[in-house]
């Protein structure tokens, strides 16, 4: 087998392992299109919108395009944008037992929701405060990327006065009205930086933990 053939026959051989995770990712974006119906249409989901790559041994194999989160915390090794289909994968070993209940759902949904906001016209640090809210109200755990504050716009629109129960569904019209209020907040911090400092406050960074 010349060179050639060889490096046809790797990439092959990743696409196999990609695409069934792909799939699922493109699953999940689906059941987040759904739920933020209500602030627009994110359209269909792209690959080229992430890091899409195998890892082995802690080695990139076929190295990532791009991604909408770039900095890293050392609480989460995992929490690597090129980590992604990685966190895919194990998220949906563990779904059965688990749902969304695991931290690499949460690190799934944030790059997810992030990439959804960042759609929908969000930048930044408020699309990544937006994806964090809608990953932790998602999974129950709390990321140690984005403000205290913005997290708690989530947990109180949707669980204020009410039992906590993240295993929500994507159509209720509950789910929909809650993110489409959170979304337009957001949107007027973006749009009013005296607004945005004025409802925020700085809030220390907290290490990933179950809520």
């Amino acid at each position: 087998m010349d060179l050639e053939q060889l490096i046809q026959s790797e990439e092959n051989k990743d696409k196999q392992q990609l695409e069934p995770t792909l799939q699922i990712a493109e699953k999940e974006w689906n059941l987040i299109r759904e739920s933020l119906s209500l602030c627009g249409d994110i359209g269909e989901f792209s690959k080229q919108d992430f890091m899409i790559g195998i890892i082995e041994e802690d080695v990139i194999i076929r190295l990532p395009k791009i991604s909408p989160t770039k900095s890293v915390s050392f609480y989460a090794p995992t929490f690597y944008p090129m980590y992604f289909i990685k966190n895919i994968k194990t998220m949906n070993e563990k779904f059965e037992e688990k749902g969304y209940r695991t931290t690499e759902a949460l690190y799934c949904f944030i790059e997810l929701a992030t990439m959804a906001s960042d759609r929908l016209g969000l930048r930044g640090t408020i699309s990544m405060a937006f994806g964090v809210g809608y990953a932790n109200v998602r999974t129950g755990w709390i990321a140690e990327k984005g403000l205290q504050r913005e997290r708690e716009i989530f947990e109180k629109m949707f669980f204020e006065g009410k039992f906590k129960n993240y295993d929500w569904e994507c159509d209720w019209t509950s789910v929909k009205g809650a993110l489409k209020q959170i979304f337009e907040k957001f949107k007027s911090w973006q749009e009013d930086d005296v607004l945005y400092k004025e409802q925020t406050a700085s809030n220390k960074i907290v290490k990933p933990m179950l809520v």
